[in-house]
């Protein structure tokens, strides 16, 4: 492939309530790399948290043109010889379909030749010893039943469009690592007076997940239907059938193929215990003392038990598994250089770079996160940036 400057984004989450001020520095950071390769590793879209129910198409037409500034830098940025890359991520899984390069190319007012500088993936690119994908295969709740057939939804999607979009509750995009009651008391302080319809609405959504989940988790039936589009992906992609099949092995099991595993997920157990405990103190206090004290003890006996097999689920795991992950293909695939996205947390280690989220950045140097490539793709190497406004 031609060298070109490679710079690697994730994680924008593009909508129409996007805040303008993302999508300004987004316009400047591509002006700035005119015919660079802009890559972007995943989540460039969120319509799922917006309007779940629109037809993509249209979805990403109003996206795209509530943000005109992007729009138009993109465009540009087309027209002038500039590469745009963009895998699909959980959020924005379209992206892998055959029909939306077409549905992009209108959106952005593409002619001619600026079409054919657009590639797609619904999984994964390759360029030399360069490997790029968006990362989410690797984490239980946000893995598909298989990257490249578009079945039922993940559980952390089943969330987006089942809780956030209903809600409007977005900030919890940015704080679903921490336990429910955190969260919970964290809806008073963020949406006041909406907070309990928020709190409804999420176990609203998990009691759909569990109806979804174990014998009822429809996409474990479809992934196996996924033989000929896999030749076929390998085929468009230009790498080995039994790299893919290689990488299909470290994929990680849908957190929603179990229904224990989704119950524990979401905390079910404790809130069982909960209620059990808050039962038998009633009863109690009624002066029923046998039943009480059995609702009492067998809730503290499930809240030990639960808080046995650790009080967080969520902190910290994804990006140790993504970190790890990484290892993993480098080893299987010969990459020299995996980039991920997905945590929204940047890391840059040897042969491994996380490009964080360009719209939420977490770390504490401020400014937007990427990463760009250096040296050649059969030597590359990561070098994590941070784009300000003022640059």
């Amino acid at each position: 492939m031609t060298q070109r400057r490679t710079i690697v984004l994730a994680d924008l989450h593009l909508v129409r309530q996007t805040p303008r001020s993302v999508t300004a520095d987004l316009a400047a950071l591509v002006a700035a790399h005119p015919g660079a390769r802009i890559v972007v590793a995943g989540d460039l879209f969120d319509l799922s948290s917006e309007s779940p129910w629109m037809p993509r198409p249209r979805a990403l037409r109003e996206a795209l043109s509530a943000h005109p500034i992007a729009r138009a830098a993109l465009a540009e940025h087309l027209d002038r010889g500039g590469e745009l890359w963009l895998s699909g991520g959980n959020h924005d899984a379209e992206v892998g379909a055959p029909d939306f390069p077409v549905a992009l190319t209108e959106a952005l007012g593409l002619t001619g030749a600026a079409r054919a500088r657009i590639r797609t993936t619904p999984w994964f690119f390759r360029d030399g010893a360069i490997h790029i994908e968006h990362g989410h295969l690797y984490d239980p709740d946000n893995a598909p039943a298989h990257p490249l057939v578009v079945g039922e939804r993940s559980l952390g999607v089943h969330f987006v469009e089942e809780f956030i979009a209903p809600t409007g509750a977005h900030r919890y995009l940015q704080a679903n690592d921490q336990t429910p009651l955190r969260l919970f008391l964290s809806a008073f302080t963020w949406y006041g007076p909406r907070a309990p319809y928020v709190i409804y609405r999420y176990f609203h959504a998990a009691i759909g997940a569990m109806l979804k989940s174990g014998p009822l988790y429809r996409a474990r039936g479809e992934a196996t239907a996924g033989a000929a589009i896999v030749e076929r992906f390998t085929h468009e992609l230009g790498v080995p059938r039994a790299m893919v099949d290689a990488l299909l092995g470290l994929a990680a099991t849908p957190t929603l193929e179990s229904a224990a595993r989704t119950f524990t997920r979401l905390y079910f157990d404790r809130v069982i215990a909960t209620l059990s405990m808050g039962a038998g103190l009633a009863a109690l206090g009624l002066g029923a003392r046998e039943p009480g004290a059995a609702a009492l003890g067998l809730g503290a006996l499930l809240m030990g038990a639960s808080w046995a097999s650790g009080h967080n689920r969520y902190a910290g795991t994804v990006s140790e598994r993504l970190a790890e992950s990484a290892g993993h293909v480098a080893r299987t695939t010969g990459a020299k250089l995996v980039v991920f996205g997905h945590t929204h947390r940047e890391a840059l280690g040897d042969g491994y770079a996380n490009t964080g989220s360009f719209s939420f950045p977490r770390a504490a140097t401020s400014g937007r996160p990427y990463v760009e490539i250096e040296g050649s793709p059969e030597a590359p190497r990561a070098v994590s940036r941070v784009w300000n406004a003022g640059a």
